[in-house]
Order: C-alpha cells, then sequence, then structure tokens
C-alpha cells in the first residue's frame, strides 16, 4: 500500500513534527491512522456508511455476538470487523504460547490465529482461567482495609 518513496515522505513529514498529533499510549491504530489520512488515501467509517439495518457492533468488549461457523454476528448481521480493543497483545501471546486463559471470543481468535497451521494450536483439556483476577468481594474488600 506505501512504496519506498511514500514511506520515506511519511517519515519526513512526522520527523518535521507532524508525527505529534499520535496518541502515543495506543501502538498501531493511530499511526495508521496518520499514514492514511495524510497520504490521502481514501477512507470509510463503516459505521457511518452502511445502511442502518447493516451495522453492527465490533468490540471484543459486547458479550452478545452469536458465534456461527467461526463467525461473529450481531442481530442477525455478519459482523464487518471484529476490534480486540483494550485487551493486551501480551495476553494472545501467553494464549498463543498455551497458557489457558480466558478471553472473549478466544475460540474465534484461535481459529484464524492457526486457520494455516492448525496443528500448532494449542489444545487445552481443562477450564481456562480469567484473564483478570476476579474482583474481590465488598465484604473482602472491608476486611482487607481493616486488617482483618
Amino acid at each position: 500500500m506505501f512504496d519506498g518513496d511514500r514511506r520515506e515522505w511519511l517519515l519526513e513529514r512526522s520527523r518535521s513534527g507532524e508525527a505529534e498529533i499520535v496518541y502515543p499510549m495506543a501502538v498501531d491504530q493511530p499511526l495508521l491512522n496518520y499514514m492514511m489520512m495524510r497520504s490521502g488515501c481514501s477512507i470509510a467509517n463503516l459505521a457511518r456508511e452502511l445502511p442502518q439495518e447493516r451495522r453492527t457492533g465490533c468490540c471484543v468488549t459486547s458479550p452478545h455476538f452469536d458465534t456461527r461457523e467461526h463467525l461473529l454476528y450481531d442481530r442477525g448481521n455478519r459482523l464487518t470487523y471484529f476490534h480486540y480493543i483494550g485487551l493486551s497483545s501480551s495476553l494472545f501471546a501467553r494464549l498463543c504460547s498455551a497458557e489457558n486463559i480466558d478471553v472473549p471470543y478466544r475460540d474465534i481468535f484461535l481459529h484464524y490465529r492457526y486457520l494455516h497451521e492448525p496443528e500448532k494450536r494449542p489444545v487445552f483439556t481443562d477450564f481456562p482461567r480469567p484473564h483478570q483476577p476476579p474482583v474481590p468481594s465488598l465484604m473482602k474488600r472491608m476486611l482487607a482495609k481493616l486488617g482483618i
């Protein structure tokens, strides 16, 4: 998508100070957004471009999606894309290293991650552990605060 000349031009522009607008706490997406906008590439916001009846959610934090044949659906509409926003890539690295942790839509991720190398997909035989420790009950937090 970006040939050598275009990449060099983008690097020069970013070195001149333009890249200061890129949000430093996120890694890929702000940089990709900057590159697309600065290059004058045609882009679209699917949430605004698609007709209302075809719009879907896209965030991993939405627990209501239906799974059918390794695809996700929102109110009967197939998701256009799926965003793992808010989940660290280290979780997926741990999962791919056969650490049996539960992340939302884990089977979908593993299916596509190992689509062309199914023999490398980790095999889990027990129940996964949550990727975030459970929040202690209010009573446990109060007792801990009191030192009991």
